[in-house]
């Protein structure tokens, strides 16, 4: 069974998490120096996400079609997305079998890693 039954659930998980984590002062020192766009494509359910972060701040949108060019393209399915930001996955690992894939410069997904290392620390926390 899915961890996540429709994409208003995957969109209110991953929003939720990053409302939470802005507030605590790593994420605002990593945000500070993020300057990136970033599409999420899931499946499992169907749900499209974009993190845009410039000055200091973020916004993440569920758009289906979005004029914004991200700099970034990462695919995946709701449960992988779920391990990714519970830090239950090898990013790296899962890069190479292609459970995520990557449209875009690896180095540039590698700025959100900051970022992305406060969200597991926080969601583990709070499980």
């Amino acid at each position: 069974m899915a961890i996540f039954e429709t994409s208003d659930q995957l969109y209110s998980y991953i929003s939720e998490l990053f409302e939470e984590i802005a507030t605590l002062p790593e994420a605002q020192e990593a945000l500070k120096t993020l300057a990136l766009c970033v599409r999420f494509h899931y499946t499992m359910p169907d749900c499209v996400m974009t993190l845009t972060a410039a000055n200091g701040e973020y916004t993440i949108s569920q758009d289906v079609s979005s004029d914004v060019k991200p700099d970034v393209e990462l695919s995946m399915t709701g449960d992988v997305a779920h391990k990714f930001w519970t830090g239950e996955l090898n990013v790296m690992g899962a890069i190479t079998t292609r459970e995520i894939g990557i449209a875009g410069s690896l180095g540039k997904i590698m700025r959100l890693t900051p970022l992305i290392k406060v969200a597991i620390h926080h969601n583990k926390d709070r499980t």
